[in-house]
């Protein structure tokens, strides 16, 4: 009897019901039984028990619990992976319901993948991943998510792109994988330049290839989604930088980071470690070969003719490589969750200091007397105020103790993105070296990787600053002994005290002088002197030929970008200055635009919100500036700066299934992929750089797609 499990994430909506009712994969009344460690349907081949009706399917089975919904009280079961629901009829039987909205991921019945909801060990791994790789919808998916990104159409070695893709591509691409005839082609090696001056080198695979390794990326994410540890949060889905930050500011009391970077880590990760990994959750040889095609893949160099041997590393720009190096850096993962349990059951860090404790008991005995609940009658005004005097000198004193005592007890945390990781220990200085040393050591042993020991530091968190994911960590503390004092604090009872700011807390800052550096980078701004705040706004010259409301446009999506991520900065109200040079950046744009002299002459005439109306609608658009930026902690998801929109370029969205642009037919269609044209082609003016920017994926047929290349189409404009 064959198992067949239903995964509840979603992939495809349409096609379980219908499925199901042509395999006749129906449970029959005898062979259901639910484990709580792997929710599995028993398939049969006989359907006599069931029916179909208006999209539901309904069969006769025998009752049983369910687990579906989410964990609650004492219940650990649960959590999404049933899709069905109960209910029992007069005749005893249970029906089970499974409306057709639901979502399935598993097309291919026919693999068998034992999935366990407690993890897994060495007698449970997978199978089936490369039928399901093969699967045409698999495919269709993956080109989905492929297409819709800004680098889609990039060629590999060769000049193919995805400008002629259809779904006879993919049938062609399934058959390939099915008979073992696909092979990857080499893959285009360009450098960029890096901050230090070095060369970082990039790895580009044809779109074809680009394809099929996000189909394979989309099978290990769903084993390995359930491995992965809390501590990274790299290309995974729900995860960023922001979930990673938002876990570092619960790290109170820590006196030091560690931030380790490994170097050159994408490029000499360990073919053969990687693969012992994968052996380890799967049993799919045929899987795991593709694996080893895809990342011994050779690599070209175009410009200087070379060609280059994929010994070690996966290419940085494939699909596949953020997986696999999640996967790699998993064991570095495990060890530190260790480091950190183990700090957990050292004891406590610290204890009340018994002098701070007994001045703060005598404070609030003297308080007793102004609270409105104090039943005693007060002697004399007098005594009231030689209480007061007793008060301020006593909390004088207090201020220059510190209320807890720190003993042999410390604490480990740790989080990682990507090939870069912060660690923060609540202990001795020696305790952060000796780790150091450790991580050093267990890198290049066991994953044969090297500390970049240029970038790998240690820093303290009460004099200095931590660099993480664009943002600046470090401890709250004051710069003498003293704790300042919060002027604006009350108690329950709305009395106005003096209380003192709390220490060891972790504040996260948006690092004001390297948001401007960047935008002194992009034209927004020339720095003169920083610390002086000395820097004048510039116009930004890529946009002078933009239409008025798109300059705006762009300006607005610079400045929303840097608030959204940096809405969990501490110093948050210290955007203002960066708010500032964007809005007299964008008067001076329009400035150089119109030809109008000075940017007080922008503002006096439209306005201090620069407020532009459309040139083809109704209404219209201003800056979205604030009057004042207030603390708001907020952390989100896949929050991420903007500054990739200095690089403006439109892109619409097309998928394979829409009919052709010009004869509306929805046979034989394929994707007509327009490229930016050449500055030859066009020039620099307000018009030729529109038409640039509406170049798009077309759906055409492949007749009217022949048309179009051989330039003997004479039909309306489909541009």
């Amino acid at each position: 009897m064959d198992k067949i499990v239903i995964l509840n994430p979603s992939l495809w909506t349409n096609y379980m019901i219908d499925y199901l009712y042509r395999t006749q994969v129906i449970a029959g009344t005898d062979e259901i039984r639910r484990s709580q460690n792997a929710d599995t349907l028993p398939a049969s081949n006989n359907a006599s028990n069931a029916l179909k009706t208006k999209g539901v399917l309904r069969a006769k089975i025998q009752p049983f619990n369910v687990t579906w919904g989410l964990p609650k009280c004492r219940e650990t079961y649960g959590d999404g992976d049933s899709i069905v629901s109960v209910s029992t009829n007069k005749r005893g039987y249970t029906t089970r319901v499974m409306p057709s909205e639901w979502k399935v991921d598993q097309l291919d019945w026919d693999n068998k993948i034992n999935l366990s909801t407690k993890g897994l060990s060495d007698d449970i791994k997978y199978t089936g991943l490369y039928k399901n790789l093969q699967d045409s919808h698999n495919l269709k998916y993956a080109y989905d998510l492929i297409s819709k990104k800004k680098g889609a159409n990039t060629p590999g070695v060769d000049d193919f792109t995805l400008d002629g893709y259809s779904k006879e591509t993919i049938k062609d691409l399934s058959l390939s994988l099915k008979d073992h005839s696909f092979k990857f082609k080499p893959i285009r090696r360009v450098y960029i330049s890096k901050k230090d001056g070095t060369l970082r080198p990039l790895g580009i695979p044809g779109p074809r290839d680009k394809v099929v390794q996000k189909a394979a990326a989309i099978e290990l994410e769903r084993i390995f989604e359930k491995i992965f540890q809390n501590s990274s949060h790299g290309f995974r889905p729900k995860k960023g930088t922001h979930t990673a930050l938002k876990q570092i500011s619960g790290w109170a009391g820590t006196k030091w980071f560690i931030e380790g970077d490994i170097s050159k880590y994408f490029d000499t990760i360990n073919h053969q470690l990687l693969i012992d990994v994968l052996k380890r959750y799967i049993n799919d040889k045929e899987f795991i070969d593709f694996i080893w095609k895809a990342i011994k893949v050779n690599y070209v160099d175009l410009l200087n003719k070379k060609t280059e041997y994929g010994e070690t590393g996966t290419p940085q720009g494939g699909t596949l490589s953020p997986i696999l190096s999640n996967i790699y850096l998993h064991a570095l993962d495990v060890f530190m969750n260790k480091k950190v349990e183990d700090s957990k059951l050292s004891g406590p860090t610290s204890v009340d200091n018994p002098e701070y404790k007994r001045i703060h008991s005598k404070i609030s005995n003297l308080r007793q007397v102004f609270l409105p609940s104090y039943r005693y009658n007060v002697s004399s005004d007098l005594n009231l105020e030689e209480r007061k005097k007793q008060i301020l000198e006593l909390e004088k004193e207090r201020s220059k103790l510190k209320s807890k005592i720190p003993v042999t007890g410390y604490r480990i945390y740790y989080v990682r993105y990507a090939d870069n990781f912060l660690i923060a220990i609540n202990g001795p200085h020696k305790m952060a070296i000796e780790l150091k040393d450790e991580i050093k050591i267990f890198l290049q042993k066991e994953l044969k990787l090297e500390l970049n020991v240029d970038k790998t530091k240690v820093t303290s968190a009460l004099k200095d600053r931590a660099e993480f994911l664009g943002a600046q960590i470090r401890t709250f503390s004051s710069r003498t002994f003293d704790q300042k004092r919060r002027k604006d604090s009350y108690t329950k009872d709305n009395i106005k005290i003096r209380a003192r700011t709390p220490v060891n807390k972790i504040l996260i800052l948006a690092p004001l002088e390297r948001i401007t550096k960047k935008l002194s980078e992009q034209g927004i701004c020339k720095i003169i002197n920083f610390s002086k705040r000395k820097v004048i706004p510039t116009r930004k010259v890529a946009w002078v030929n933009l239409e008025n409301h798109v300059i705006i446009q762009k300006y607005n999506e610079i400045w929303r970008g840097i608030l959204n991520y940096y809405s969990f900065a501490y110093n948050r109200s210290q955007l203002n200055f960066i708010q500032y040079l964007i809005q007299h950046s964008a008067a001076c744009t329009l400035m150089n635009k119109l030809k109008i002299s000075s940017r007080a002459k922008i503002f006096k005439k439209f306005g201090y919100y620069i407020s532009i109306p459309y040139s083809h609608k109704e209404g219209s658009i201003s800056l979205g500036l604030h009057k004042s930026l207030k603390r708001i902690n907020k952390f989100s998801i896949n929050s991420k700066l903007p500054y990739d929109i200095f690089n403006y370029s439109i892109r619409t969205k097309s998928l394979l299934d829409q009919v052709c642009a010009i004869c509306q037919t929805k046979e034989n269609v394929e994707m007509y992929h327009r490229n930016k044209l050449g500055k030859g082609k066009t020039d620099n003016t307000l018009k030729g750089i529109t038409v640039n920017l509406s170049r798009r994926q077309i759906p055409l047929c492949k007749p009217c797609h022949d048309k179009v290349h051989k330039g003997i189409y004479d039909g309306p404009g489909i541009y």
